[in-house]
């Protein structure tokens, strides 16, 4: 065969080659796209617009109503001479992608419908369907998660959606007593979901009623970490302590600020624990 024949014929087969390779990617990335779809559309249907200018979503399974966050960029943290700041609430920056979280704290009705009776430590009189359920562990909350396609949201997540904007100790209207149930207006008790005023977001009882269990371990120091800034952090370190956020209306007001972090065990049930659901990536 002529030797520039012969070249060419490699050229051509290379070619060939690289664009068989290019096809299989861009079809990897499309059914990929494809499928994160077709799970979004099978888990949750459209409800149109909240109050706030937010989409909100219903979950078919459980009736969940979940907003979506849009992604951004925030200060993570309290400042110094915050009332209640604790030490490792160090600000930084975090970016984060759009996700979607629960519009209210998870109740003890929907816990039913999943897991098929009320919470195991459900020891509460007087409590209905719409109280948050409580009692709950993180293990038990992750085997919510994984029948039904929902998520934790991550600790950053968690202050985002809480904040809505809000650079201060609480978010929406600034004044605990408007927007959540603590110890110094509960009577010690919790109270059925969506009672408070809404955040800027339109997202319900970010503050107090119970605490609320987040994705990451806890670690006092992840916050001078460089990958606390993410995008999209989340603690993933050695430990079987998880984070708690928004206090409890067990908990006097400091602990239901917008930045302050508590930890349980992740086999704890204690009274004050309960759980927001989240749902991402997003397609």
């Amino acid at each position: 065969m002529d030797p520039a024949m012969k070249r060419r014929g490699k050229r051509i087969a290379l070619l060939a080659g690289a664009g068989v390779l290019a096809v299989a990617a861009l079809a990897g990335i499309y059914w990929e796209k494809l499928a994160g779809w077709a799970k979004f559309v099978y888990l949750f249907e459209s409800i149109g617009p909240n109050e706030q200018g937010y989409p909100e979503y219903r979950h078919r399974q459980t009736g969940i109503i979940m907003l979506r966050v849009p992604g951004g960029t925030f200060i993570m943290g309290s400042p110094a001479g915050e009332e209640g700041r604790t030490r490792d609430e160090l600000q930084h920056e975090v970016t984060l992608s759009p996700y979607m979280i629960a519009k209210y704290e998870l109740t003890h009705e929907a816990w039913k419908r999943v897991m098929g009776s009320a919470p195991p430590a459900n020891r509460f009189a007087g409590e209905g369907d719409l109280h948050p359920a409580r009692g709950i562990s993180w293990n038990l909350c992750r085997n919510f998660c994984e029948r039904t396609g929902l998520n934790f949201p991550t600790e950053s997540q968690w202050e985002y959606a809480c904040r809505a904007g809000s650079p201060g100790s609480f978010a929406g209207t600034g004044t605990l007593d408007e927007m959540g149930w603590h110890q110094g207006n509960s009577g010690i008790q919790t109270h059925p979901v969506g009672t408070k005023k809404p955040n800027g977001f339109g997202l319900f009882d970010m503050h107090g009623n119970v605490s609320e269990w987040c994705a990451d371990v806890m670690d006092r120091e992840f916050y001078s970490a460089p990958e606390s800034s993410g995008p999209d952090p989340l603690c993933v370190r050695m430990g079987n302590q998880r984070v708690g956020r928004g206090g409890s209306a067990f908990h006097e007001a400091a602990i239901c600020r917008s930045a302050a972090r508590k930890s349980d065990n992740a086999t704890d049930m204690d009274s004050d624990l309960g759980f927001r659901p989240a749902y991402y990536p997003l397609p």
